[in-house]
C-alpha cells in the first residue's frame, strides 16, 4: 500500500536514492532539506511538510565532522524533527548511522554519529536505527589535496551500494514490525588506499595518493561488519565500472 514517506536530508547522495526508489515504487515523498525550503534546526517548513506524512526517514549530514559541534547539531536537529514529528501524528522514525560506531568512539564524527541515534530515540516516534558500512563513493569524497598530492585514510572497509541501503531503509519504514537496528554491509573487503588509487586511475588520474594513519579503532578493523551483518551488491569495481567509464583518447 503506498505511503507518504518524509525523507530529510532528501538531496543528499543517500536522501536522493531513497526518494528515487520510494517514488518509483509508487509511495508518495515529503523532500525535506534546506535547499527546498525546510529547516530541521530551526522548523521552518517543517509542519506542512511532514502534516499526513506516515513516515520519516532520516539521511540527514551536519554541515561539519568536528565532534562537538555535529553531535551539537544532530541533538538540536532531532529534538526539533521529533517534536514536529509528534505534532504531525508520525510513529516511526528511520534513522541511517554507520556499522561500527560503538567501537571507533576514537574518532570524533563517530562519537557524534552515535550521539545521533541516541537523540533521535529520545526524542523521535517509533525509531528504528539502520546501520550500514561507508559507501561506494565515500573514497571520492574523503580525498585531501596536500600540495600534489592526494591523501585518505588508510584502512580495511566493507562500501555497499547507496541504491541497497535506500532499499534497506525503505523496508524498515514499511514493515510492520521492524527490527529496531538493522544493518547492511557491502559484499567485499576493500581498502580505502587502494580504492583511491583505482578511482584515480579509472579517472586518468596520475596524482599520488597517500594513505594517512587512521583511528586505532579503525586500523584494526572498526569498520568492517560483523558476520550476522547481511551483505548486498553490487562489488567496489563493479560499482566503479558503472559510475566511472574510463576516459577515451
Amino acid at each position: 500500500m503506498a505511503q507518504v514517506i518524509a525523507v530529510v536530508g532528501a538531496t543528499g547522495t543517500l536522501g536522493a536514492r531513497v526518494v528515487e526508489k520510494a517514488r518509483a515504487d509508487g509511495h508518495e515523498v515529503r523532500e525535506i532539506a534546506r535547499s527546498t525550503g525546510i529547516d530541521i534546526m530551526t522548523g521552518q517548513g517543517l509542519p506542512a511538510a511532514l502534516a499526513g506524512a506516515d513516515v520519516i526517514i532520516d539521511c540527514v549530514k551536519p554541515p561539519t565532522l568536528e565532534a562537538t559541534e555535529a553531535t551539537q547539531w544532530f541533538g538540536r536537529a532531532m529534538e526539533t524533527l521529533g517534536a514536529a514529528a509528534r505534532d504531525a501524528g508520525i510513529s516511526r522514525t528511520v534513522v541511517t548511522s554507520i556499522i561500527g560506531i560503538d567501537h571507533m568512539q576514537d574518532y570524533g564524527f563517530y562519537r557524534a554519529q552515535l550521539a545521533h541515534e541516541q537523540a533521535a530515540r529520545e526524542h523521535c516516534p517509533g525509531p528504528v536505527t539502520v546501520r550500514a558500512t561507508q559507501f561506494h563513493d565515500f573514497v571520492g569524497n574523503m580525498l585531501q589535496r596536500e600540495g600534489d598530492q592526494l591523501t585518505i585514510m588508510d584502512v580495511p572497509s566493507q562500501p555497499v551500494d547507496t541504491r541497497e541501503v535506500a532499499r534497506v531503509l525503505l523496508r524498515a519504514a514499511l514493515e510492520e514490525r521492524p527490527e529496531e537496528l538493522v544493518q547492511v554491509a557491502g559484499p567485499q573487503v576493500e581498502n580505502t588506499l587502494d580504492q583511491a588509487r583505482r578511482l584515480l586511475a579509472v579517472r586518468g588520474d596520475d596524482t599520488a595518493v597517500v594513505g594517512v594513519t587512521p583511528s586505532a579503532s579503525m586500523a584494526q578493523g572498526g569498520m568492517l561488519p560483523g558476520p550476522e551483518v547481511p551483505t548486498v551488491g553490487p562489488t567496489y569495481a563493479q560499482w566503479l565500472a558503472e559510475h566511472e567509464p574510463r576516459p577515451h583518447g
